[in-house]
């Protein structure tokens, strides 16, 4: 991990949950992993983004996750706190001269737990 972890992580008092996906059903629902928990920060920021073009898309959830594996994509579920799952429509990446140092998720509404 290339951040000051002991102050970084403080400001990630959550904790999440992602889950990869792994197939899907005979009817087209996917399935996934038993997921990882990552220490994070969950921002309730209603906001539009840009997709292209002729297209914006809303974004109600912000989670800063403390990761740098590399491996979260738009695919995967993440599980809040309160337990929704709302879907991942956005993965941005950070990192510093030694490599990634966090991501973050810019989420959609909706997404009651299973």
């Amino acid at each position: 991990m290339s951040f000051e972890s002991s102050i970084f992580l403080t400001m990630m008092p959550s904790t999440v949950t992602i889950s990869g996906r792994t197939a899907h059903s005979n009817y087209g629902v996917p399935t996934y992993s038993t997921g990882t928990s990552y220490r994070a920060r969950v921002v309730n920021k209603p906001k539009f983004i840009r997709q292209d073009a002729n297209h914006t898309i809303a974004i109600q959830t912000e989670v800063w996750i403390a990761s740098t594996g590399g491996t979260i994509t738009v695919d995967d579920r993440i599980t809040l706190p309160d337990g929704s799952t709302p879907p991942i429509l956005q993965v941005e990446r950070f990192g510093d001269s030694q490599g990634e140092h966090h991501v973050k998720l810019m989420l959609g509404g909706g997404g009651n737990a299973d």
